[in-house]
């Protein structure tokens, strides 16, 4: 099955989590909200003393360039090519009645999530145990014929001998999940969700860690979580990202993701989600960008005379850096560097161009993404990455393909999705309050 080069828009890890037995009925409506643990966090169990804060960083920045070369423009078809290397945080989750704790993987680069179930006929190494479909009073697997099993087109759907709707999806790395698609209650913070569509796996293989049970999508298509809980909430959902872990203090914070209702109160900026196929991503329009007074078009650098064209830039909490088109990179790259007039230094982790000793990076331009209606200004931290004790970097990359909105420019910021109205809103904010 072929599907185009495009990946995650929001990776996240999924933690599990203990929860009461019985699963409650839920009304429509309302909010809830779940914490999101970075996966360098010492609440996550990723967390490896070992490395130093320059190892953690440089893991970071290089899944940033691997993810930027999957997203591609145009394409009919897509491949989730989401390794498990490349989760950047964690939430909690369990699947059934009585509920069972499970940690997967999550991202808005894939709709259907997927567990590990038995009977497991092929499985990679899984140190917790597996969902038992058969110990569920309410797990059920959907018929071939129904509507939802017609509907789902990201995964190779087919039916089995026994009528039963089966899923097959597959990663670039060689790694895939085949089972079937049911439904099943799932808690989520402390919320329990009836008849959630997902996949049980029984034969999976690849490079998961042992640790993971699956795959949990937050996409936009039909049958991704996001979408599906819209049925007990509203269909909105917004995240706060605490500034990157540099020391314990912040290694000990999570962030907060919302799902419902949040008043963002004043000083927000929206800009519209441009619906584009596959409908798994959240797009925006990237008009400019200013560096002080000079400002800079996205689609040809300072020529203004093209149109911009809409949905060019993809939203992505899971991307450490902002990936731009080349020219428009190195305009702004020659922008900051015209207005420091400063000596440059060397990135000691040799991935970033424009780097500076930090003690003399004092004033700096004013830098603002100009979106179709929002202009987001980025504060020093989101412009600037700190890659060792002394030195610091332009948080931000070239790329040939579709742009990326990342998470170090997202820090401090409220970041809200709404699915109705079809936009996405910015507003400045010390997520590490919340």
């Amino acid at each position: 099955m072929a599907f185009p080069s495009l990946v995650l828009a929001i990776t996240l890890a999924i933690l599990y989590i203990s929860s009461p037995a019985t699963a409650t009925g839920v009304e429509s409506g309302g909010t809830f909200s779940i914490d999101l643990i970075h996966r360098d966090s010492i609440k996550s169990p990723f967390y490896d003393g070992s490395m130093t804060f320059s190892q953690r960083l440089a893991h970071a920045l290089q899944r940033s360039f691997i993810n930027a070369k999957r997203y591609k423009e145009n394409a009919t078809t897509y491949q989730t090519q989401i390794v498990p290397d490349h989760g950047e945080f964690l939430v909690n989750i369990s699947f059934g009645n009585p509920s069972h704790k499970v940690m997967a993987i999550a991202d808005t680069g894939s709709d259907l999530s997927w567990i590990q179930c038995k009977p497991c006929i092929k499985c990679y190494k899984h140190k917790g145990t597996l969902f038992d479909p058969k110990k569920s009073s309410t797990y059920k697997p959907l018929d071939c014929e129904s509507t939802t099993c017609k509907g789902i087109d990201t995964v190779d759907i087919s039916c089995s001998p026994t009528k039963t709707c089966e899923f097959y999806e597959s990663y670039a790395d060689g790694s895939f999940s085949n089972g079937s698609v049911s439904t099943d209650t799932l808690g989520l913070g402390d919320r329990f969700l009836p008849n959630i569509v997902f996949g049980c796996g029984f034969s999976n293989d690849g490079v998961f860690r042992s640790t993971w049970g699956g795959v949990i999508g937050l996409g936009g298509g039909d049958v991704s979580l996001v979408t599906q809980i819209r049925s007990f909430v509203t269909g909105r959902f917004s995240y706060c990202l605490i500034p990157y872990p540099l020391n314990d203090d912040l290694l000990n914070k999570s962030s907060k993701m919302t799902f419902g209702d949040i008043d963002f109160g004043p000083n927000i900026v929206s800009t519209p989600l441009v619906p584009k196929s596959p409908k798994t991503f959240y797009y925006v329009t990237l008009e400019a960008i200013s560096v002080g007074n000079r400002r800079m078009n996205i689609h040809d650098g300072l020529n203004f005379s093209k149109p911009v064209p809409k949905g060019n830039m993809i939203v992505d909490s899971g991307t450490t850096l902002t990936m731009l088109p080349h020219r428009l990179y190195k305009n702004v790259e020659m922008a900051i560097k015209d207005s420091l007039n400063l000596r440059t230094m060397k990135d000691p982790q040799k991935q970033l161009n424009l780097c500076y000793r930090a003690t003399k990076v004092i004033d700096i331009p004013k830098v603002i993404m100009h979106f179709e209606g929002a202009d987001v200004e980025l504060t020093r931290d989101n412009i600037f990455v700190t890659v060792s004790k002394h030195i610091i970097c332009l948080a931000m990359g070239s790329t040939t393909d579709l742009p990326v909105f990342g998470n170090l420019a997202q820090m401090n910021f409220m970041v809200g999705f709404d699915l109705d109205k079809k936009k996405v809103s910015f507003k400045p904010t010390d997520c590490e309050k919340l």
